[in-house]
């Protein structure tokens, strides 16, 4: 009995935790288009289709509007080898479908306490390895052509030293 009862309270709390999840789901994809049409404008150096959606949050707004807020994850390539991941928070108005300003998105209620609590998170990270990779071959190719190519090539003073023993010119 007792572990009948143990299974049953442990497959209630499992399913009231994943119906808290499927219901807190928030559709993202229509910001997401939104800020990947604004961000090749802002930013020069966007990598189309790259920008993620973190903790999004929905607030009301002054006039019963949806507001969506979320943490955007940007990848900016400059040069194709400089990557640079930004997280920059952005919000949208889900009901008329644009991007809102700092100055739209302070009017509504609860955004200054989200945006206090995610600053920690927003940061700009890049991505060295590939510069440092090629930096790296700019020093290891020519090191090998010393190393490896020049002593194998044609040497002048090898061919001539038989050729002046046999002369028995002074030295």
């Amino acid at each position: 009995m007792w572990q009948k009862s143990l299974a049953f309270v442990t497959a209630l709390f499992l399913a009231l935790s994943i119906g808290q999840s499927v219901f807190a789901a928030i559709d993202t994809s229509s910001m997401q288009k939104a800020l990947d049409e604004d961000l090749k404008s802002t930013h020069y150096d966007y990598k189309k289709g790259s920008v993620e959606i973190e903790d999004p949050k929905m607030f009301t707004g002054e006039k019963g509007e949806q507001i969506i807020g979320g943490i955007a994850v940007i990848e900016t390539v400059r040069d194709g080898i400089f990557i640079t991941m930004k997280r920059e928070i952005h919000f949208y108005n889900a009901d008329s479908g644009k991007l809102l300003t700092s100055a739209d998105a302070a009017k509504v209620d609860g955004v200054k306490e989200y945006i206090d609590s995610n600053s920690d998170n927003l940061q700009q990270k890049v991505v060295y390895w590939l510069p440092m990779l090629l930096m790296l071959l700019l020093i290891a190719v020519p090191a090998i052509m010393l190393y490896v190519v020049v002593p194998r090539l044609y040497s002048t003073t090898e061919y001539m030293n038989p050729i002046y023993e046999r002369n028995d010119n002074p030295r």
